[in-house]
């Protein structure tokens, strides 16, 4: 839930600060300063929150993609519900979705995070670079708010 209200408080500053350079919306300097901060600040914390959420599942094993549904949007095809099987080290499967992936096709093999003492927590394991990539933009956007507030 906190993830939820920091990325809508991010985009939301992002947005307004958008209509504030497109002329489109009346900002104050302040405003646009702190909407500025306010990107820098998170840039960080999306890096520590998946640094977090890679220690909370801390095992890795390779899954099978059994199901893939929605509708795609094309180029990035990132609007994906998968639903994948991976064996756990004492042999039971395990079964879960989860949205907002690429396409992948079934029978696809991917790897899995997941928590040893708590199996049905599991997800994909796309690797560090998507948050790094939203850390990098994120922090790009603060800075150039930042420097035409403060100019």
């Amino acid at each position: 839930m906190r993830r939820r209200a920091v990325v809508l408080a991010v985009a939301a500053a992002a947005a307004w600060t958008a209509l504030y350079l497109l002329d489109l919306a009346s900002v104050s300097r302040a405003a646009l300063l702190a909407d500025g901060v306010l990107l820098l600040a998170a840039a960080p914390l999306i890096v520590i929150a998946d640094v977090a959420a890679r220690r909370r599942t801390p095992a890795r094993a390779t899954g099978t993609v059994l199901a893939c549904e929605g509708e795609g949007v094309e180029p990035s095809g990132w609007e994906y519900t998968l639903t994948v099987r991976f064996t756990s080290p004492d042999g039971r499967d395990h079964v879960f979705t989860e949205s907002g992936r690429p396409r992948r096709r079934p029978s696809d093999p991917v790897t899995v995070r997941y928590d040893p003492r708590d199996p049905a927590r599991a997800r994909l394991d796309l690797g560090a670079a998507p948050a790094w990539t939203a850390a990098a933009v994120v922090l790009l956007t603060g800075a150039v708010v930042t420097w035409f507030a403060a100019r």
